[in-house]
């Protein structure tokens, strides 16, 4: 095979694994639009509907360490088509939901089926690109957080207009079929590597990770980070609805953070080689500019403003997530990269599952949606201390 066509080649297994990655915050975060339709429907209050997020979350880390492991043993690309076919039955199953709970239960499973996603496609950046174009690949795939959370400010309002909230989900399941075809077209099955001798067993991705202290203080600080980047993307447009916003004007707001978002995950590696910057040191600014920003959102009371401090507010806070799951990826090596990043994914996402729980009860109890915009200022401020004490890699992962 030629040069070019490798190169081809890989762009295309990048493209779709970002697609699938893509979908599963599509489905997840389409219900943030639709939250108050919903809520009307089904007498519920904000924490209550806080759980529907959680739920999703629960599923979601229960199958992030098993995604993890299969994607080191197995193929990331038949992962990723079963994850995506079920994904899309769940979310289409939401337009049949009758009562609240069925709906807990239908977002549980779908968090399980999206579980082992994230893992597989950074499996498929290993393997596809150099070590020294990795933190670039992975930039772009970390951009499916911002691009599916946009795609649900901008689709699911004007669906919910046409169609109601049911119809929503079902237009949105149909997603998946574009996704399962470009994997079955692009994605090419990864040579495996042999096992070192010595080290055989489906654990021993696992044990490497915990032995590795450094790994924990990086996933600690990384809880931080995206207790506050996920927090925006579930309370932005209620926040911008609680001064008299539409739902619509809402997910303006939302889609304005996400844009910013894509294009700086895209472009965070090598803006901070450009600038050089270590990962660690780009990390750690990036998340206290983002703390800083948060804080400034909350301080807005108007359209244009919002929209404004949220683009910064959305640049700054997709800077810091390539660089995290890059030194993950560099401190456990090729062989047990996508078990590293599950796991680092699973203490991640535990801080999705806990937030619209602990959000949802500051709002009932103070009935202010400001408050939220420092009390997330603050977490960011965690993040970078606790992130200080990460020490550079071995393998110039600093």
């Amino acid at each position: 095979m030629s040069t070019a066509n490798k190169s081809s080649n890989r762009w295309l297994a990048l493209m779709s694994a970002t697609l699938a990655f893509t979908f599963t915050f599509l489905s997840r975060f389409t219900w943030a639009p639709l939250m108050s339709t919903v809520m009307e429907e089904f007498s519920i209050n904000a924490t209550q509907a806080g759980l529907y997020m959680s739920a999703f979350f629960a599923g979601y880390c229960i199958t992030q360490i098993p995604g993890g492991i299969m994607a080191d043993k197995l193929q990331p690309k038949y992962i990723l088509i079963i994850a995506t076919l079920l994904g899309g039955i769940c979310t289409a199953l939401m337009a049949l939901i009758g009562g609240y709970t069925m709906g807990l239960v239908v977002r549980i499973v779908n968090g399980l089926c999206s579980g082992v996603i994230m893992s597989s496609c950074s499996k498929i950046v290993t393997a596809n690109f150099a070590p020294k174009e990795r933190a670039t690949g992975m930039g772009i795939l970390l951009a499916s957080p911002p691009i599916g959370i946009l795609l649900a400010n901008q689709i699911a309002p004007r669906l919910m207009h046409a169609v109601g909230w049911r119809g929503t989900f079902a237009y949105v399941s149909l997603f998946a079929v574009l996704v399962i075809v470009c994997l079955f077209l692009f994605v090419k099955p990864i040579p495996k590597a042999p096992a070192p001798a010595g080290k055989a067993g489906l654990l021993e991705g696992l044990a490497v990770y915990f032995k590795d202290p450094q790994q924990i203080i990086l996933a600690l600080s990384g809880f931080m980070f995206m207790f506050v980047n996920n927090g925006f993307s579930t309370w932005g447009n209620k926040f911008a609805q609680s001064f008299g916003l539409t739902a619509t004007q809402g997910g303006m707001i939302v889609s304005a953070f996400s844009i910013a978002g894509i294009i700086a995950s895209c472009f965070s590696g090598k803006l901070a080689s450009a600038l050089g910057m270590s990962h660690k040191k780009f990390m750690l600014i990036a998340l206290a500019l983002m703390g800083a920003s948060c804080a400034v959102f909350g301080l807005m009371n108007s359209y244009v403003t919002l929209i404004l401090i949220g683009i910064i507010f959305g640049a700054f806070s997709y800077l810091p997530s390539t660089h995290y799951t890059t030194l993950a990826a560099i401190r456990a090596g090729d062989q047990y990269s996508a078990t590293a990043i599950s796991i680092e994914n699973l203490i991640f996402q535990s801080a999705s599952l806990v937030q619209p729980i602990i959000v949802g009860r500051i709002i009932d109890s103070t009935g202010n949606y400001n408050v939220v915009w420092f009390f997330f200022a603050g977490i960011c401020l965690c993040g970078v201390a606790i992130g200080l004490a990460f020490r550079a890699s071995k393998k110039n992962a600093k």
